[in-house]
């Protein structure tokens, strides 16, 4: 069996639809995340129901792999202990018995350790925020574990947008944003003065789901990861794209104070270890964008 935590989330879900077909898949997130998304009508746990469960070997025997994408992935909150708490402390408790138990672990990382770079496995972190700090800390804390379990990896993950991140308001990816504006009434999509300078390594939901397979299918694959394209765009090229589309209006705002020095302004996947252990093509931004619009336009 395969366990999904975040399992109502944007990439947690998406790991479930690509999944569910060929093979058992239990979800782990809290009921109302599912009826709030309307993600009703499968196999659920509530998280801490979840962590009690493992403790018992009749239960964690069924589990040959948890995918960890439970957390809070708000980069603006800014209470330490709440975020501690949900990203931190639960995720060391999972690995416990993931360690106990022998289940392979693969969780989801963030490329926000990096804050401005360098962006390479072995750099140092340098988080700008508590949501960057709380995966830099379970990062570090894991790697003491390695070899302890029959496979722990962490995928740091970039900028990464698609399918299913409907219900993630104002964490959701700018390409979504940008299709919402165009759609409004004055058809006006709004980038925050400076976008032709921010450029992210953007990165299909998609491309990760088969990254995550790769994972799944090649035990031996263990360690941090990161999980981009290894090409930087910026915010202005995917404006453009869906302006293009939809032939909608460009302006440009000033950037809300609380976001100020919190903000990556370039990032930039070093994919020299995955590509030496993982053969995949992804998605280019033109491709990508496009493949999402379809998805929005017909949902």
């Amino acid at each position: 069996m395969i366990v999904i935590t975040g399992g109502a989330g944007f990439i947690g879900w998406n790991l479930y639809q690509s999944l569910k077909d060929t093979h058992s898949i239990l979800l782990v997130d809290f009921e109302d995340a599912f009826k709030e998304n309307g993600r009703e009508g499968c196999t659920v746990m509530d998280p801490l129901m979840f962590l009690a469960e493992l403790g018992r070997e009749d239960f964690a025997s069924k589990i040959d792999v948890i995918l960890h994408n439970g957390a809070c992935s708000d980069t603006t909150v800014t209470d330490p202990f709440h975020m501690m708490t949900v990203n931190f402390d639960y995720s060391v408790s999972l690995l416990k018995y993931c360690i106990m138990h022998q289940i392979r672990l693969i969780y989801a990382s963030s490329a926000s350790v990096y804050g401005d770079g360098p962006f390479e496995e072995h750099a140092t972190s340098d988080p700008k925020n508590m949501y960057a700090l709380s995966k830099s800390m379970f990062d570090e804390y894991a790697r003491c574990f390695q070899p302890f379990l029959p496979q722990l990896a962490g995928l740091r993950y970039f900028n990464v947008y698609g399918n299913y991140e409907d219900h993630k308001d104002n964490m959701s990816s700018v390409a979504y944003k940008f299709f919402n504006q165009s759609k409004s009434d004055d058809k006006t999509i709004k980038l925050f003065e400076g976008s032709d300078n921010f450029l992210r390594d953007f990165i299909h939901v998609d491309d990760v789901v088969a990254i995550n397979k790769k994972f799944l299918e090649n035990q031996n694959l263990g360690g941090i990861y990161n999980v981009g394209t290894g090409t930087e765009r910026s915010f202005t090229d995917i404006a453009k794209i869906v302006s293009k589309r939809y032939n909608s209006k460009i302006e440009y705002i000033d950037m809300p104070e609380k976001l100020r020095g919190k903000y990556q302004k370039y990032t930039k996947s070093d994919n020299t270890r995955l590509s030496s252990m993982i053969d995949h093509k992804f998605l280019t931004l033109e491709e990508g964008v496009a493949k999402y619009l379809d998805f929005l336009e017909n949902r």
